[in-house]
């Protein structure tokens, strides 16, 4: 009987253990998130505002998204060097048009405004194959 029960106690746990393992990522939405996060750092760093951080995304990594939601918060390391009165968050929206197409806006939800920053256009794959200087062999 106790075999049973300890049996049933370990597969329990295991089943537990196992729903707790996290999702893979979606490798388009990394590519996505990988072109976006550049992006609104890039715009960051030439506003001189590299004491934002981010702080939530949304859809996550395991889903992709046409849309996606960045919010930036303020360092806590800037908040107590600076006694100057700043935005605490900011807030971005990455859109993917299509595969080579993403345009970044930076959302003011207090003065209901939307703001496009950035419009970004890749070159297609072909392109990218054709300007490159070399090719590692596969084997």
């Amino acid at each position: 009987m106790k075999i049973i029960q300890c049996s049933t106690a370990i597969l329990s746990i295991s089943f537990l253990l196992m729903a707790c393992q996290p999702q893979a990522s979606n490798a388009l939405a990394q590519k996505q998130h990988f072109v976006c996060k550049s992006l609104i750092e890039g715009f960051l760093k030439t506003q001189q505002l590299g004491q934002y951080q981010l702080q939530h995304m949304q859809p996550t990594l395991h889903q992709t998204s046409a849309q996606r939601l960045y919010q930036y918060h303020v360092s806590s390391d800037h908040e107590m060097r600076t006694l100057m009165p700043q935005q605490q968050d900011l807030n971005f929206q990455c859109s993917q048009s299509s595969a080579q197409h993403f345009e970044l806006k930076l959302l003011n939800h207090k003065q209901q405004e939307i703001q496009t920053l950035l419009s970004l256009e890749l070159l297609p794959q072909k392109t990218m194959d054709n300007l490159t200087a070399f090719v590692l062999k596969t084997q």
